[in-house]
């Protein structure tokens, strides 16, 4: 995948003299950079006590820090659960692909263990993102068009969807990235990125200890 750098600006500063932050979201999926319509920092992200000063509500992000704390991560990751969250207002993430200010919120289905402890969320291609946008009337933008999965004149006018498309397609509503097929695409967003310093080529691997709950006298079923 690519590490995508996105800028973290103050809202209540000029655009030209405002002071920023940088943060960097892993994504195995750059090519749907143009599709962000939100991002999603972990409750343990470091990002949220070092803009401490300049969140508007950090009261409000503080209580429901504290109370996700008690969730486990079973509870946090279940599919099936409501996503749950907080915007952290006065401060934007921009989006490199576009120059788009995006709302930045913390919420319990981002883990600080997976990736970077944050996400770039595209609700019309992920099923997560799109439960947690579909909840909070955030945007769904699609940019990666499939024959069958909805009409691309439906897309282009930005009628909104019942779910999300994980597959491969065609890119639209992409910028340079338009007609590419996704698997080509993937390749030329990360050339890009790199080209202009916004991210660069990584893989990332996710070790952890597991401790087996089935443990008896004749040992872990393996």
């Amino acid at each position: 995948g690519a590490l995508v750098r996105f800028t973290v600006i103050a809202r209540s500063e000029e655009r030209a003299t405002r002071q920023s932050s940088l943060l960097d979201v892993f994504t195995t999926r750059p090519y749907t950079l143009f599709g962000a319509t939100y991002v999603v920092v972990a409750q343990e992200h470091s990002i949220v006590e070092k803009l401490k000063s300049k969140i508007e509500n950090f009261s409000e992000v503080e209580r429901y820090i504290e109370k996700a704390k008690n969730k486990t991560t079973l509870e946090r990751t279940e599919l099936q659960k409501e996503k749950t969250g907080v915007e952290i207002k006065g401060v934007k993430a921009i989006n490199p692909a576009n120059n788009e200010e995006l709302p930045i919120f913390v919420a319990d289905y981002v883990l600080a263990t997976y990736g970077t402890g944050a996400i770039m969320a595209v609700p019309a291609h992920d099923e997560r993102d799109f439960e947690f946008a579909k909840g909070n009337g955030l945007p769904v933008k699609v940019v990666v068009h499939h024959f069958g999965y909805i009409r691309k004149e439906q897309i282009l006018n930005g009628n909104l969807l019942n779910q999300a498309y994980e597959g491969d397609g065609d890119m639209v509503n992409s910028g340079f990235l338009d007609g590419f097929p996704s698997v080509e695409a993937k390749k030329e967003i990360i050339v890009w990125l790199e080209e202009k310093g916004f991210g660069k080529r990584q893989v990332q691997y996710k070790l952890r200890d597991w401790v087996f709950s089935r443990q008896r006298y004749w040992g872990e079923p393996i």
